[in-house]
């Protein structure tokens, strides 16, 4: 007994046109539709600017993250209000960019970043924290180190 296979159809499908046209419509309207986003996000990335200055830390700390190692933990000074939304954005701004390196607030550790949104006397500044002027990356940033006990 022969048993036989049945052979596959090798013409095309016939798609109705309503369903062409539909797919084509639904084509069109995506395409258009991210034209329009980003339409709408460039527009709304030109209005509204970064307050903080977050994606401006990169560069400003770059000198920073170049003289400190990977696996530093660094103290952290800033003139900052505590607890301020700007104090709090500065020092995420700051943690993020300089990462894996931790920063931990205070003046405890042998580093020290002071992260200053105003020019000052930096050295009077670390005087009072037993520091000392190990490097001014200037625009704010300053690298301390503590002073030898003497």
């Amino acid at each position: 007994m022969m048993v036989s296979m049945a052979q596959p159809d090798n013409h095309n499908p016939d798609f109705s046109t309503r369903l062409k046209v539909s797919v084509a419509v639904a084509a069109i309207l995506s395409v258009w539709g991210v034209f329009e986003y980003f339409s709408f996000e460039s527009d709304y990335q030109k209005q509204t600017h970064d307050p903080y200055a977050i994606v401006a830390q990169a560069d400003r700390l770059d000198g920073v993250r170049k003289v400190t190692s990977e696996n530093a933990v660094l103290g952290y000074l800033t003139d900052a209000e505590p607890g301020s939304v700007i104090a709090s954005a500065i020092f995420s701004g700051a943690q993020y960019v300089l990462a894996p390196r931790l920063l931990q607030p205070g003046a405890s550790q042998d580093w020290v970043l002071g992260n200053f949104t105003r020019p000052a006397d930096f050295a009077a500044v670390g005087h009072g924290h037993g520091l000392r002027v190990e490097q001014d990356f200037h625009n704010g940033v300053v690298l301390f180190r503590k002073e030898a006990a003497k």
